[in-house]
């Protein structure tokens, strides 16, 4: 038999260490020491599967064992069972108060203890597999699934810890110029590769940094404990020319990049503050002519400055909406970040409400064949697969944003009734079907119909 699994036998009666090492030599690797302070020792050494640990030894008993085994966070996990002839109520639970995982009586039966400890290594697997998962699917939410970087949720998160600190910081917002141009004249595939591009040369240049995207064409490089600004300025300059030339390869010279710049503690102590003065330098940046950075100054003119001006009140009705409608070919369904999908879907609801109609919502989930979420190396490229299908297969009225690592959530206004809904999601499941090349990735969706004369 394979002895996979390692056991640290803790008593200091040489023959119950003779009579343990009998029961589960044939299916374990057993290790015997006579005391605590030994076990403490050994664990420095090597750490086993599971402790079987005497309670009642001279000099440091097995409660004091186990404390000090706790406290290390090398081995504080490893699970624990005690051996004792002591059943008393007040000894099991500060045992369990403790953390052990269970119990063996003395004299111990040989079938009794190699059961007990199966069992216990069975649940320790399955809490090690279930704390994995927990991690994975924690990163999977944290991250955007198109680029792989750090989603807005992680970064405001991780962003205003390290802040509330009094960290020194810089806090830099990228965009890409003319990126419109490059979704209306080369597709948004080509788009997308704008995107990812730009994303793995943040990685690649600041590599110790926290980089992520906001949303759009907008990310952000958060540095801590960032150098001068000249010497800051200088490595922003090649990590600028180097994006710009990758950037005119892929769209035949049409995008490039812009950087606006704040600085903690002196701009701000919160992402928000950061945020706003990075966004004016950048704003500064577009108006000057892009393809450039910037640091924020308080002398900088605001965003607001241009309808300040007496020109700007002269606006008629018509250049107004000429400026609001959006140039180009629109493409299928309308992608929002959440916040503006909220807006949007509070204000279809109102507006359906007055004419009593209703409409269908949408939830699109991946999953594996099985019906289990997927890992993250199948779900961010299905997750920009499933993106495209919703795009092209849905309306120019409908909206949709992600909802979660492995989910989209899309309105249907046009879908006045749930056969609509029916449609939009035979059409969606079949054009994923299409684009999707990846057997252990399927498409599941659920409908609802929003009926607004029960909520008007």
């Amino acid at each position: 038999m394979d002895k996979v699994k390692t056991i640290l036998v803790v008593d200091d009666s040489k023959a119950n260490l003779t009579l343990a090492k009998q029961a589960l030599d044939e299916f374990y690797q057993v290790s015997l020491v006579p005391s605590g302070q030994m076990a403490l020792r050994f664990l420095e050494k090597k750490i086993p599967d599971l402790i079987l640990l005497d309670i009642n030894m001279p000099e440091m008993d097995g409660l004091e064992t186990l404390r000090q085994i706790r406290a290390n966070h090398d081995y504080k996990d490893v699970p624990v069972i005690f051996l004792t002839a002591r059943t008393d109520a007040e000894t099991e639970v500060e045992c369990l108060k403790l953390g052990a995982a269970d119990f063996i009586a003395k004299p111990f039966i040989p079938q009794v203890m190699r059961s007990r400890i199966a069992r216990t290594l069975e649940l320790e697997e399955f809490r090690r597999l279930a704390e994995k998962r927990a991690q994975r699917f924690e990163s999977i939410a944290s991250k955007d699934p198109m680029t792989g970087l750090w989603n807005r949720s992680y970064l405001t998160q991780t962003i205003e810890v390290i802040l509330a600190k009094g960290t020194s910081a810089a806090y830099m917002i990228l965009d890409v110029d003319h990126f419109k141009s490059v979704n209306d004249k080369l597709g948004h595939i080509v788009g997308d590769q704008v995107l990812n591009r730009l994303a793995h040369m943040m990685m690649e240049y600041f590599p110790d940094d926290i980089v992520g995207r906001l949303g759009g064409d907008e990310f952000v490089i958060f540095m801590e404990n960032p150098p001068e600004n000249d010497v800051l300025s200088q490595r922003l300059k090649v990590f600028q020319m180097a994006v710009n030339e990758e950037l005119r390869v892929v769209t035949n010279g049409i995008a490039t990049m812009s950087i606006g710049i704040a600085l903690a503690p002196q701009n701000g102590n919160n992402m928000d503050t950061l945020y706003d003065k990075a966004d004016r330098a950048l704003y500064v940046v577009k108006k000057e002519g892009k393809n450039n950075f910037r640091f924020y100054s308080s002398t900088l003119p605001s965003k607001q400055a241009k309808l300040d001006r007496p020109e700007a009140i002269e606006m008629n009705i018509r250049t107004l909406m000429q400026q609001l409608k959006e140039p180009g070919t629109i493409r299928g369904a309308y992608w929002q970040d959440y916040e503006p999908f909220l807006a949007i879907f509070r204000f279809i609801e109102r507006m359906l409400a007055r004419s009593e109609q209703s409409f269908c919502v949408m939830l699109v989930t991946l999953l594996d064949p099985d019906g289990n979420m997927l890992d993250a190396h199948s779900l961010e490229p299905a997750m920009d697969v499933l993106f495209t299908a919703i795009q092209d297969t849905l309306r120019k009225g409908d909206v949709f944003t992600k909802f979660s690592g492995a989910q989209y959530i899309v309105m249907l206004p046009s879908a006045k009734a749930e056969s609509g809904g029916v449609i939009a999601s035979d059409r969606l499941k079949t054009r994923f079907e299409e684009l999707n090349n990846d057997p252990n990735v399927v498409i599941s969706t659920d409908l609802t119909m929003m009926d607004m004369v029960e909520r008007a």
